[in-house]
């Protein structure tokens, strides 16, 4: 990471000559891009060229979006010297994670349901021409239950199996739905919250940000809580006057869980604990049983 920090810290001080002493936080988990922090200020490195262009991409996408959404999001500005990076204000807040959100008060809790629900509804109001003139692509389907199913075997236990099988199942036999520009990576590790507060700054990294579903947008809160997804939805619901089937949400949070626990580089034991507890909260619902 030395010789990294030292190439980032040159790039930045070629642009930013008043942060070149500034003490660095590097955060290298993303696949895609090396985020680096310097006194408020988020400068994000990609670490190939896919990387290159899905940066370009989200930074077109900030350019579009920011000025039609209730919520913060970054105020992007791309460098190309001497490398490619991008520079933007830090949003204040830090990520949330489950046992965060279920510290909150409800008033807490439908405050953040609303600021989400919000974000989402300005986004699909967004014509969907739009995101594809700046770049926004269709958002990949999850693999299929015959490439999953086979690679779950070792990594599910074995009273999970047959849901899974069933949640490939009720996957596939979804009905076609209206596809939308959305965020879809709306979980906690993007989101700057104010915990003293109890409040949701705004959201980052919209790198994932894509043309599909609707009822897509509402999985990725779940990797929080769903109590969260369902605030989300009533909130959602009321102002656009567009109905989300829950049971679609649980279906396809099901197979995102799934499927992500199949990836080659998988966290395995973080998934597979998403994974059950995914199966216990659909099935201590009877309308969302599968």
């Amino acid at each position: 990471m030395a010789d990294g920090e030292a190439r980032y810290r040159d790039a930045i001080a070629a642009v930013r000559p008043d942060l070149a002493a500034a003490p660095l936080t590097i955060h290298a988990h993303s696949w895609d891009s090396d985020a680096v922090e310097a006194a408020g200020t988020i400068f994000k490195f990609p670490k190939h060229a896919e990387a290159a262009a899905r940066l370009r991409r989200e930074a077109r996408l900030l350019v579009l979006i920011r000025p039609l959404v209730p919520l913060a999001v970054p105020d992007m500005r791309l460098h190309e010297t001497p490398q490619l990076f991008s520079e933007h204000a830090a949003i204040p807040g830090s990520t949330i994670v489950t046992p965060q959100y279920e510290a909150l008060e409800d008033p807490q809790r439908d405050a953040m349901a609303a600021a989400l629900a919000g974000l989402y509804a300005a986004l699909h109001a967004i014509p969907v021409e739009a995101a594809v003139a700046v770049g926004v692509e269709p958002k990949p389907e999850w693999p299929a239950a015959d490439v999953v199913l086979p690679i779950l075997a070792d990594r599910l236990p074995g009273a999970i199996h047959d849901f899974a099988r069933k949640a490939f199942a009720a996957y596939a036999a979804l009905p076609p739905e209206d596809e939308v520009l959305g965020y879809f990576d709306g979980h906690g590790w993007n989101m700057a919250f104010d915990h003293e507060r109890g409040v949701l700054n705004g959201v980052y990294d919209f790198a994932d940000a894509g043309i599909g579903p609707r009822s897509r947008e509402f999985t990725y809160s779940n990797l929080i809580a769903g109590d969260l997804t369902a605030r989300i939805i009533g909130g959602y619901e009321r102002p656009t006057g567009r109905l989300i089937d829950r049971r679609t949400v649980a279906v396809r949070t099901a197979v995102q869980f799934l499927a992500e626990l199949a990836e080659p580089n998988a966290e395995i034991e973080d998934f597979r604990a998403g994974a059950i507890r995914w199966h216990d909260y659909m099935q201590a619902r009877p309308e969302l049983r599968i």
